[in-house]
């Protein structure tokens, strides 16, 4: 009996990314549809079910569907997704899963957070120094993975990161202090790269990296 799951997707093949969210639901859904074009049914079956979380929809039965398939299609999941897929796996993961699970999740968010990062400041940067300018451009520049640097102007990536690291760490109480008085300090540096990056958003709530 043939899988439906494992039917190949016959999308029209698009060049580049959905990188941004589009804001009708379904639109985002078959957007997305197309960067699997020629892989399993179930690649975007799991990221269907990562857009409705991300929106915070259904998130138990969603949730539920997620695990599901992570535990039925592992193999064929982690043949065919890249690295940027794979880190929306473990962004959803710190979302959604108990404390332990979100933890460990959280520690490669931010290993490959910070790889997308590094390479976003080797981009915009001549002699070892940042160049402004460039930082306050809307410039994306591929890097490895189906990764792309990050977007200073318009991106939220910096800016969910660190949202999901508050919301890991406050499980914590005495960890949450000390992290809340590393911040208070952090907001205050001049000399953090991060600062600068994130001060060229257009959205004033994301312009600061320690929230």
């Amino acid at each position: 009996m043939n899988d439906p799951m494992l039917a190949i997707i016959d999308a029209p093949k698009v060049h580049g990314s959905s990188l941004n969210r589009i804001p009708d639901l379904q639109d985002n859904i078959d957007n997305v549809r197309t960067e699997f074009h020629n892989k399993p049914e179930v690649c975007h079956k799991l990221a269907e079910h990562i857009i409705y979380l991300r929106r915070n929809i259904d998130v138990p039965y969603h949730t539920a569907h997620l695990f599901q398939i992570l535990e039925s299609y592992r193999a064929v999941i982690l043949q065919h997704y890249n690295v940027r897929w794979m880190l929306s796996i473990c962004d959803t993961i710190v979302d959604v899963a108990p404390a332990t699970r979100s933890a460990i999740a959280m520690n490669i968010v931010q290993c490959i957070n910070g790889c997308n990062l590094h390479n976003t400041l080797l981009v915009n940067a001549v002699d070892g120094g940042l160049q402004p300018q460039k930082l306050g451009q809307e410039l994306k520049v591929p890097t490895w993975g189906g990764m792309v640097t990050a977007d200073t102007v318009n991106g939220d990536m910096i800016y969910n990161m660190m949202c999901r690291l508050d919301k890991v760490v406050a499980k914590d109480e005495l960890l949450f202090d000390i992290w809340k008085a590393i911040k208070d300090i952090g907001r205050m540096e001049h000399d953090v790269p991060m600062n600068h990056v994130c001060k060229f958003n257009n959205n004033p709530h994301m312009r600061l990296f320690f929230q």
